[in-house]
């Protein structure tokens, strides 16, 4: 099971739903990171048909951020690899801000860190009205 289910409906809208398996909040880790770029090469498959996207998240809360477990384990020694990765996450970020399509991020709790970036990187934000949220 992917972490981002992709949900082209009949009016080309769209919907790419985060759902990390087996985790109560959506983290950015590995599994996310694979899962984006895959839903960002079928979104460059798709754009003749995408009218525009919408990104939320099958969570109570939007996106938690970094996987502080895998965010950890980083060493020094491993700087260089980690800079890639982060690279790689941002331009996969960057393509879906840029595919010409607008994009919006429904978000229907906490979106920390990476989160925000990911809602940064739309071009519309929509957020709950719930007294619980800040």
């Amino acid at each position: 099971m992917s972490a981002i289910r992709y949900d082209l409906g009949s009016d080309q809208i769209l919907t790419l739903t985060i759902d990390m398996p087996g985790q109560s909040a959506n983290t950015m880790n590995g599994a996310f990171r694979e899962a984006l770029t895959e839903t960002v090469a079928q979104v460059k498959c798709d754009l003749d048909d995408l009218r525009g996207i919408i990104i939320t998240s099958a969570k109570k809360t939007f996106f938690a951020g970094g996987d502080l477990k895998e965010l950890h384990k980083v060493t020094r020694a491993d700087a260089q690899a980690f800079e890639a990765m982060v690279n790689g996450l941002k331009a996969d970020m960057r393509a879906l801000e840029t595919c010409g399509k607008p994009v919006v991020a429904a978000i229907n709790g906490s979106a920390l860190g990476g989160g925000l970036e990911i809602a940064l990187a739309c071009h519309h934000r929509v957020a709950l009205n719930d007294d619980k949220l800040q």
